[in-house]
């Protein structure tokens, strides 16, 4: 199957598990699925994982424990299951860096990750399905999902 593209009308309709949205500075539907999810990727954004204190890291030395390390990356999606607020069961924001080929080799990731639930993608603004045709192509020959476009 192909590539359907969704009007603005109906993107928010139900159809797919899985919807893959860039971050919430690139895109308007990130905006608006925010105020849905209520502003759960706001709020992520705005969070600062605090560091260890002073005391704590000398007790891991003395003792010789592993430090792990809890930050986390700018550039790393975020999933949130929203089934309860939306018409789906997971949207995933992954950060949007410019290269189209690049971002679709993370869908793709997550996608398989996921076992291949049915997906809709958000593309980032000036983006085209025919672009993330040929981008998808490189890693599956099965383009059996949804598309809306900013």
């Amino acid at each position: 199957m192909a590539i359907s593209v969704l009007s603005q009308a109906s993107a928010l309709n139900p159809g797919s598990d899985l919807w893959i949205v860039p971050d919430l500075e690139k895109s308007q539907w990130t905006a608006k699925l925010d105020w849905y999810l209520n502003f759960q990727i706001c709020k992520a954004s705005r969070h600062h994982t605090h560091s260890l204190p002073a005391y704590l890291k000398e007790v891991l030395v003395e003792t010789e424990l592993e430090k792990k390390s809890l930050r986390s990356k700018d550039t790393a999606p975020l999933m949130i299951a929203s089934s309860e607020l939306l018409p789906n069961k997971w949207v995933v924001i992954l950060p949007w860096q410019g290269d189209l080929s690049a971002w679709t080799s993370q869908v793709f990731e997550i996608w398989q990750k996921l076992k291949e639930p049915t997906m809709r993608v958000f593309l980032p603004p000036g983006q085209s399905t025919g672009n993330l045709q040929l981008a998808w192509k490189t890693h599956h020959e099965v383009q059996d999902f949804t598309v809306v476009l900013d």
